[in-house]
């Protein structure tokens, strides 16, 4: 993990310029490699050419071009990743505008006699598969425009003027658009759609510049990607190449490749580029952060599609299969990547529990309540070589991760790159907490109810072993050592583990890991409950598959859950023998992490290397640029719940009662 983590720092101080420079010569050594060793050992492989290799490269291609964005630690606002108010109209007229501009093509084809119109096609089948065509416009559209109008756009615009900003993404575009095709890019039909496809990215971006965020380029691509979808699935149109405007108007039977087309978007590129010559480009505040009614409808957020088939029918069972409309394009999501996933995982289910039968190292569990810190200081300690952290594409494909590659390739774009309630970088390879891994194997887990929210009361208890059913305990402690094992099965180093819930499970894990090592981390509590509202309005919007109950939910709760554990975990670590405990407080880790985190060595009786000192100075650094959320103050009514629920914490961890805090 520090190897990782070093060479993610190395490539986050590159300038944008610099970063796509090494990922293009990447692809180059990439492409090289591979056309070398085909010719050497005679297999008819090639990359650059509408086939196996051909789709192979685009993939690379695309999910190493995220792996260099993910690098970026900016505002959101400045990658047009924000949602502005009235968003959902302006993505409605957006939608509209593109289907009506391809449709009004469409016309233009028709009465020149190039397109002739028959619904001999259509039928029940093709209109089922019409339907779900148009609904995969909307994912396919947002994904291409955070890549190429968000992320590629913002990066160059902080270091290069809006030209460059814009024509670089649109070539990057347009090649990828062309090496799906025959001959690739070097052919006749890869440098039309190439031509084309980079037209209307330049227009996208800068549309993108113009409105400050991806809404308006995403909604004009999904209506024309719509239209063209239900087109082609119906069969609507029959091409006359013949025809004396069809090399004009559709060529190869796609107006993408049509000098036509071509004129249409060069018109539109000069209109929106006066209107940005005219009043400027526009950036949305930084506090204008994506609402919580844009992540609602996102359907590809739900990092527990991972989970087997048959834990989410068990799961949608006990919910009644109470799904909310507006979240059937992300449970139609779902259930497709967990019975894909099911699949290509399913020998390494099989096998790993039977192969795997190593000791593991004795944990180090990072324990406290959310929002107080535990993610900051699992990043801090993930530094440190003689740890191996769970990552992300571990935890939430635990059955699959050691062989199931594809998969893990197929997690890269769905990854949220910034953590939805704090804007905290996420990537494949980034620390993450085991819980997800454990909801996923089939223990039963709190976590359940950020995807069914009506269920918090039925699944609460699963914070506290001592109320888990027999079976349920045994099952917990069985995907625990699973999952542990295989993150450990070669290098058996320690797990350093970061888990909210564990932290009314201490005396649990002390009973399967005596020599286990324990850090308590503690935050004002009136900054962990105003944290942890903005965490139920914009850490569930992303999961959710049902709306939660208005006077049973996670806000009326928190209070009660944070006590509970909170009393667990003193009670629990009283018992704990000397040694193998150590708190810290969140402010003063803040302060100065390095001088915390030796104290914490020094009690846990663990060495600090040097070469971990290095790596933990080069982060504190990065980290300064991070900024937090902030908050308005509490209400004088909150206040005084929160002091009324965990006054006795306050003063063991040595915090006033009465001051008002604005949090982060």
């Amino acid at each position: 993990m520090g190897n990782i983590a070093t060479y993610q720092s190395r490539l986050a101080a590159l300038s944008p310029l610099a970063k796509l420079g090494t990922w293009a010569l990447a692809m180059v050594v990439f492409v090289a490699f591979v056309e070398v060793a085909a010719r050497l050992t005679g297999l008819p492989v090639t990359l650059l050419d509408k086939n196996a290799g051909g789709t192979l490269l685009i993939v690379v291609a695309l999910v190493s071009l995220l792996a260099v964005l993910a690098t970026e630690r900016r505002p959101l606002s400045e990658y047009g990743l924000v949602t502005p108010n009235g968003w959902r109209r302006q993505a409605v007229w957006a939608a509209v505008a593109g289907a009506g501009a391809y449709l009004l093509y469409c016309l233009v084809a028709i009465f020149a006699g190039v397109v002739d119109v028959t619904t001999a096609g259509v039928s029940p089948a093709r209109l089922a598969k019409a339907g779900f065509a148009a609904l995969s416009a909307a994912p396919i559209a947002i994904v291409q425009q955070i890549i190429f109008a968000g992320l590629l756009v913002g990066m160059l615009r902080r270091t290069a003027n809006a030209w460059v900003a814009v024509l670089a993404p649109a070539v990057i575009f347009g090649l990828f658009a062309a090496m799906a095709k025959p001959g690739g890019v070097g052919g006749p039909v890869g440098q039309r759609l190439f031509i084309g496809m980079s037209l209307l990215a330049v227009l996208l971006a800068m549309l993108r510049l113009r409105a400050g965020s991806i809404v308006v380029p995403a909604g004009l691509l999904t209506g024309t990607i719509a239209v063209r979808k239900v087109v082609a699935k119906l069969r609507l149109f029959d091409v006359d190449a013949t025809a004396e405007w069809a090399p004009w108007l559709a060529p190869n039977s796609d107006p993408r490749q049509a000098p036509a087309m071509w004129l249409m978007l060069a018109t539109a590129i000069l209109t929106v580029g006066y209107a940005l010559y005219r009043r400027g480009e526009q950036q949305l505040p930084e506090d204008s952060a994506v609402s919580a009614s844009f992540k609602r409808i996102m359907p590809f957020s739900n990092l527990l599609a991972f989970a087997p088939i048959e834990r989410w029918l068990v799961e949608l069972a006990r919910a009644r299969f109470r799904v909310g409309l507006v979240y059937l394009p992300r449970l139609v999501f779902t259930l497709l990547a967990s019975a894909l996933t099911t699949i290509v995982s399913l020998p390494e289910r099989l096998l790993a529990p039977r192969l795997l039968k190593h000791d593991v190292p004795p944990p180090v569990f990072i324990v406290g309540m959310q929002r107080s810190g535990t993610t900051y200081l699992h990043e801090l300690l993930s530094l440190d070589s003689q740890f191996r952290s769970p990552r992300n594409y571990e935890v939430f494909n635990p059955h699959g991760f050691l062989f199931g590659w594809l998969t893990t390739v197929a997690m890269s774009p769905l990854l949220m790159w910034r953590r939805p309630m704090d804007a905290v970088q996420m990537t494949v390879f980034s620390s993450q907490e085991e819980e997800f891994a454990l909801a996923a194997m089939g223990s039963e887990s709190p976590y359940w109810m950020l995807c069914f929210p009506k269920r918090i009361s039925q699944v609460e208890k699963y914070w506290h072993p001592e109320e888990f059913a027999l079976d349920d305990l045994k099952r917990w402690r069985r995907n625990y050592l699973t999952f542990l094992r295989k993150i450990t099965w070669r290098s058996r180093k320690r797990p350093l583990l970061k888990n909210p819930v564990n932290t009314s499970r201490i005396a649990a894990l002390r009973a399967m890991f005596p020599a286990a090592r324990f850090i308590y981390i503690v935050r004002h509590p009136h900054s962990v409950y105003q944290s942890n509202m903005h965490f139920a309005q914009h850490g569930f919007a992303v999961f959710q598959l049902q709306d939660a109950d208005p006077d049973d939910n996670y806000q009326h709760r928190f209070l009660e859950c944070y006590r509970r554990a909170s009393d667990a975990c003193q009670r629990d670590l009283a018992a704990a023998p000397t040694g193998t405990a150590a708190g810290v407080r969140f402010e003063d880790l803040e302060a100065d992490p390095t001088s915390q985190i030796e104290r914490l060595y020094a009690d846990l009786g663990l060495e600090v290397s040097e070469e971990f000192r290095e790596r933990l100075s080069e982060k504190v650094a990065a980290a300064a640029e991070y900024r937090k959320n902030r908050f308005a103050d509490l209400s004088e009514a909150e206040r005084q719940e929160v002091d009324q629920a965990m006054g006795a914490h306050l003063v063991s961890w040595g915090y006033e009662v009465s001051p008002q805090r604005t949090a982060a």
